[in-house]
Order: structure tokens, then sequence, then C-alpha cells
């Protein structure tokens, strides 16, 4: 039984992600709103895991979430997992999705604020994971999902996302690094 706290547990995907895990045994900390950058430190402090699933859409992508990156570093947690963007996803070695041409600009600072906290973490000695979703939420939960360089145009349920965070939580086997999930 791992100790984790996660943050944006009253949105769909950390709901989902709070729930799975503690039917898994786990005893989960949920915090539903961003109680700050220094509190969410010391929030997550003495966690094994601490899943991020924030987005605070009224400022700066790029201060928010280098800000929200260093503070799961501060805080000592074990391992830490963010949920991602599946735009940051390399389409060919180097080229991610956001790099294309016909990539819409006004999408950009979004994504490259998520880009900015992934370095942050790539910058750290922490075991860090980033798990995008895949293509557009719906659909059925399947109860099983691929991961990796999977198909944006595939569905992805939370219900099966939260299984993919749950098993890294349980045999945590992909680090430092971003990975791709999908429903099957």
């Amino acid at each position: 039984m791992a100790k984790i706290v996660v943050f944006g547990a009253s949105g769909k995907a950390g709901r989902q992600i709070a729930a799975v895990a503690e039917s898994r045994g786990h005893e989960v900390t949920k915090i539903g709103r961003d109680p700050g950058v220094q509190a969410a430190a010391q929030v997550a402090a003495g966690h094994d895991v601490a899943v991020s699933a924030v987005a605070d859409l009224s400022r700066d992508p790029a201060e928010f979430y280098t800000e929200a990156a260093r503070a799961l570093v501060a805080s000592g947690a074990g391992r830490i997992i963010v949920v991602g963007i599946y735009t940051l996803m390399e389409t060919s070695p180097g080229v991610r999705v956001i790099d294309s041409p016909d990539f819409p600009d006004e999408h950009k600072p979004f994504c490259l604020g998520h880009a900015a906290g992934i370095e942050v973490l790539a910058r750290s000695n922490a075991d860090w994971l980033v798990m995008s979703p895949a293509g557009n939420f719906g659909g059925k939960p399947t109860g099983t999902y691929l991961l990796g360089q999977v198909d944006p145009t595939n569905e992805l349920t939370y219900e099966d996302f939260a299984q993919a965070v749950a098993d890294e939580i349980d045999r945590p086997t992909h680090h430092h690094t971003q990975i791709g999930v999908a429903s099957t």
C-alpha cells in the first residue's frame, strides 16, 4: 500500500485516479483545488507518490506549470506522475505534434507551458513520469489501454486512463519520460 496525494482530485481525471488508487487499497490524500505552490510542496511531503492532474487557466501556463513542477520536486515525494498532454509527444524523432506546421497557434502557449514543467522535472533528480492522454476522452471503458507512442485518433476513457496511472503506481516501469495512453 502506498501513500498517494492526488492534486486535481476534483477534476475528471484526478477523481478517477484517486478512486482507482483507493480501490486498490492505497492511502489517498485528495486535493481538489490548487492549494498554492508552497502549500502543494508541504502537502506532498511524506507521500510515496504525488499525482498532478491540475490546470490553472487563469495564469500564464509556463509560469504555472514550472512552479507546479518545482513544488512537486521540492516535496521529496518518492515518485511524481503528471497528467500531460499528447501534443508534446513525438511524431518522429525530435518532432512533436505541436511542431507540425498546421498546429493552431492559439494552443501553443498552453502546450509550451506544459513543456516548461516537463523541463523542470527533467533537470531534477526526482523519479518522474508524464502520462499523456491520446485523442479525445470518450467512449465506454474497456478495462485495457495502450502505452507509448499511440495513435492520437484513439479514444481514451477517464476510467482506462486512471487504470494506467494506478498500474504505474503499483508497478513503476516508466521513469524520466513521457508516454502516451489510449484505450484499446
